[in-house]
């Protein structure tokens, strides 16, 4: 037994010491469900890390999102339904029958198409449609982004960004229009259109629209927090200050940063 595997049978091992009869209240008392929570918190904080380049932070928050995955699995055996020996199977056996040009001699298809990827999942898990899969409790951002993705993996896009820009420009006249109109289920409407079409304005240039609106969120927060200690330092009180007032300090704050 190598080192990796003995390191995850000690894991194993102190989960359900935790969730013996002597064990720790808090982790007897949890299901799978009341454990949801706390696996998207680690998930996300897993991406904060990455987005953060902070490797310590990452190797952290990766060990405390294994511990959530470990206690579902063991979670799971407790009820005899499955065991992380076999999760790891599956994931090792799903690897190799999606890459078949990789790990056997077939080579009468190009298996590593994005087309015939998505068309294998779909046949393996008996799907009905292409666009199965996407867990709903995702990003809307995201979800948007993955069913461009598998729509467009047999051949459902655009095939060239001109025309992903062209549509965008069209969403945004029909918008327009709606909001002229003051028809405010088409203004919704029109609004979703629009973020679709950005979102796959964003697939064709390799940016996740997610992290895209991550990272503006964070530089208008910081923006926004450093302009506050601005006139504080001014002794002024923001909510008495116009719109043009409040404008100068944003660019102070943005020329401030280069």
């Amino acid at each position: 037994m190598n080192s990796i595997d003995q390191k995850l049978k000690d894991l194993i091992s102190l989960i359900e010491k935790l969730r013996a009869p002597n064990g720790c209240d808090w982790d007897r008392k949890q299901t799978s469900e009341t454990l949801i929570p706390y696996l998207l918190e680690e998930s996300h904080e897993v991406v904060e890390a990455i987005l953060d380049n902070k490797p310590s932070l990452l190797k952290e928050e990766l060990g405390d999102l294994l511990l959530n995955i470990v206690f579902q699995a063991v979670l799971a055996n407790e009820k005899k339904e499955f065991t992380m020996g076999e999760v790891i199977d599956d994931i090792n056996k799903k690897i190799v029958n999606r890459h078949p040009h990789i790990f056997s001699n077939d080579s009468t298809e190009n298996y590593s198409s994005k087309k015939n990827w998505e068309l294998n999942k779909k046949k393996q898990k008996k799907r009905d449609s292409i666009l199965d899969g996407v867990p709903n409790s995702l990003s809307p951002l995201i979800v948007s982004h993955r069913l461009q993705d598998k729509s467009a993996a047999v051949g459902f896009e655009w095939s060239n960004i001109e025309q992903a820009i062209k549509k965008i420009d069209e969403e945004l006249k029909e918008l327009k229009l709606g909001i002229k109109n003051q028809d405010r289920n088409n203004i919704e409407e029109e609004i979703g259109d629009l973020l679709t079409t950005i979102v796959n304005l964003s697939r064709f240039l390799n940016i996740s629209s997610e992290l895209a609106l991550k990272k503006a969120n964070k530089k208008f927060y910081n923006r926004f927090t450093a302009l506050e200690k601005l006139i504080l330092l001014d002794k002024k009180i923001i909510n008495d200050l116009s719109l043009d007032e409040l404008m100068k300090y944003w660019k102070k704050v943005k020329y401030e940063e280069r």
